[in-house]
């Protein structure tokens, strides 16, 4: 009996193993039911290899890697996760309930034992009467709690068949012109089509020698080698005026934010081309008047403008010129420098007086020093 009993919690805990295994290959499609088809335990960088049973000869294998949206992934990671937590909690009761039985069959072992005893040894009476009774006692609450673990089996394998059926409806199928053949059972997800993490359901598809065919599925999750898209935030012109003499050009510079940004496209425009043109950010003038240039970012379609102002001639006061455009006699907001003659002498102010010093005290040291000379020759 004993024997018997454990090849039944033997056989309980292979079914619990198997229904278990069922859970990483949820979906309403019949998967491989006579167990053909084995996906790598560990699927490193999109890629591993499908083995087939050697009871199978002839066959042509094929696999596709259905991406799973981001959305749908976090509903199954949470259906898994919340219902690994549901069967972890019946999982403590079936322990609970294994040592229970195990302790009643220990029970019902000895009552069975101590009663045959008596009936060999031709005992009868109150002494057999009790034996009896504690026998038929312990058979029952063995065979009750015998019961109750099969019913928390059940339970488990019900919740299990729960989280599954959930699955079922959030799990992508394959699309029957993807499939790629492989002949030694190799696959490789294509990751230069993506960035970050995604989840895909990898399935395979088993054409057999006598025209049946079998399909398999594992969820697995790859990392993107695709660069990142980094989204522009603004665009910044150099100038937000300009003068130009008709004929002249000039190149405005524009700035993309962040300077990673992966599209870095721009269109240029000018609303009054009989005044200015722009092309690639190179501003010609055309004619007398006004025109605005209009920078935009493909990403983002984010904008910004320089207002050009066309003469026939300019003055010396043109506050285009800066620092900028390599002419150091002009500040940095374009204007003339009131200290700076045509010839570039000071004319006023502190650089001025201090050059007048510097030239008297030069001219009085070369006086003095004649006069020492004399001096000294007299002596």
């Amino acid at each position: 009996m004993k024997k018997a009993s454990k090849i039944l919690l033997s056989l309980m805990a292979f079914l619990l193993i198997i229904s278990f295994s069922v859970v990483v290959n949820a979906h309403s499609v019949e998967l491989d039911p006579d167990g053909l088809i084995f996906f790598p335990f560990l699927i490193i960088n999109g890629e591993g290899n499908i083995d087939i049973s050697t009871t199978e000869t002839n066959y042509t294998l094929f696999y596709q890697a259905v991406e799973i949206p981001n959305d749908i992934y976090d509903q199954i990671k949470n259906i898994q996760s919340e219902g690994e937590v549901a069967l972890d909690a019946i999982d403590v009761e079936l322990d609970t309930l294994n040592a229970d039985c195990e302790n009643l069959e220990t029970i019902y072992d000895e009552a069975y034992e101590k009663y045959n005893s008596l009936i060999e040894g031709a005992v009868e009476g109150s002494e057999l009467e009790t034996a009896r009774t504690e026998y038929e006692t312990a058979k029952t609450n063995y065979e009750n709690k015998v019961a109750e673990y099969n019913n928390k089996v059940k339970e488990y394998n019900d919740k299990v068949n729960e989280i599954n059926q959930n699955i079922n409806e959030l799990t992508p199928m394959y699309d029957d012109g993807a499939w790629q053949e492989t002949e030694n059972g190799d696959f490789k997800i294509d990751k230069s089509t993506f960035s970050g993490t995604k989840a895909f359901v990898l399935w395979a598809r088993l054409d057999k020698q006598d025209g049946t065919t079998v399909y398999d599925e594992v969820i697995c999750t790859a990392e993107g080698t695709m660069q990142e898209e980094v989204n522009v935030t603004s665009v910044e012109l150099n100038r937000t005026e300009l003068y130009l003499t008709a004929g002249s050009d000039y190149i405005l510079i524009a700035t993309i934010s962040p300077d990673n940004a992966t599209d870095k496209t721009l269109t240029w425009s000018s609303d009054n081309e009989e005044v200015a043109t722009v092309e690639d950010g190179k501003v010609t003038a055309i004619g007398p008047g006004t025109a605005t240039i209009t920078v935009r970012t493909n990403d983002g379609n984010f904008e910004d403008t320089c207002k050009v102002i066309v003469t026939n001639d300019i003055s010396i006061d043109d506050p285009n010129i800066d620092n900028n455009d390599n002419n150091n006699d002009n500040n940095n907001d374009g204007s003339k420098d009131p200290t700076i003659a045509g010839g570039k002498i000071p004319q006023t102010g502190e650089p001025f007086i201090f050059g007048s010093v510097i030239a008297i005290l030069i001219v009085s040291s070369v006086v003095l020093y004649r006069k020492m000379k004399h001096y000294n020759f007299k002596q």
